[in-house]
């Protein structure tokens, strides 16, 4: 079965405030390769491990009706309180068993999701749900990569030592996927393909970023052992670090950052 990281409330809004929606260039990507083969309808598509649905609303445009699950409770109950287009269903439910007829949906898709899931199971679900010519996008993103003209080298090092030191030991069987970028997931379908793109420059500031930290199931598994003060602790290192190196970056001071996307597809 799948594994849960993402099970609290509080955790799940934090989820929804702080991570990345994918942009659109992702989704128009996804539906170009769908449609080079398949001519028929857009009556239904799945996105599995939707957490908030950052990434459903990338196809609600296009599909007459989206089923987005989530095996957390928490994620979806937050879900069904943001401003969702009305075509998206947000349902609690597993990976490995997707609620849908047979033969019945166009594509099914993750974000960032499918490195927790019991992959084969998966495989053999989406199988059984695609209709033919539909397809599987599976897709994912790196940590951000620092813009900056004279200090991104130094920056890197402080955000290193918080993943690899402070919290590489408390990150779930399934993240090494994502560090790797998908390169070790076959997809069992035909015209497999792969593609990748960096996203243009992104502003954010320190606290938002400190924010999207907090969303990382490292670092919740990282407080849950050593206590929020210890979670603290190395956030205030992080940042402490940065200021130091970007000379006192002030909380609300601007980072430039880029993130990598990476996208499995593959038709039945």
């Amino acid at each position: 079965m799948a594994q849960k990281y993402f099970e609290g409330v509080a955790h799940a809004n934090l989820y929804a405030k702080f991570r990345p929606s994918p942009p659109q260039n992702l989704g128009n990507e996804i539906i170009s390769y769908l449609k080079k083969k398949y001519t028929g309808d857009l009556n239904l598509c799945l996105d599995v491990g939707c957490g908030n649905g950052q990434s459903s609303n990338l196809f609600s445009p296009y599909f007459q009706k989206v089923i987005a699950t989530d095996a957390s409770p928490a994620q979806v109950e937050v879900a069904k309180t943001m401003n969702h287009p009305p075509n998206i269903n947000f349902l609690v439910g597993v990976a490995e068993e997707l609620p849908v007829k047979d033969g019945s949906v166009q594509l099914v898709t993750a974000s960032q999701a499918c490195h927790w899931f019991d992959l084969a199971t998966f495989f053999e679900e989406t199988k059984r749900v695609l209709c033919p010519g539909g397809i599987v996008a599976l897709s994912g993103y790196t940590f951000p990569k620092f813009l900056h003209p004279t200090k991104a080298n130094d920056l890197q090092r402080a955000f290193d030592l918080l993943y690899y030191e402070r919290t590489g030991s408390f990150w779930g069987k399934g993240r090494e996927l994502v560090d790797n970028e998908y390169f070790d997931i076959i997809l069992p379908f035909k015209d497999f393909t792969r593609e990748e793109f960096w996203t243009k420059p992104i502003t954010t500031t320190m606290s938002e970023f400190v924010g999207y930290i907090t969303t990382w199931s490292g670092f919740q598994n990282y407080c849950k052992v050593h206590g929020s003060n210890a979670g603290e602790e190395i956030l205030e290192e992080f940042t402490s670090s940065c200021r130091k190196a970007c000379e006192n970056y002030e909380e609300n001071a601007q980072l430039l950052i880029t993130r990598k996307y990476f996208l499995l597809m593959g038709r039945v």
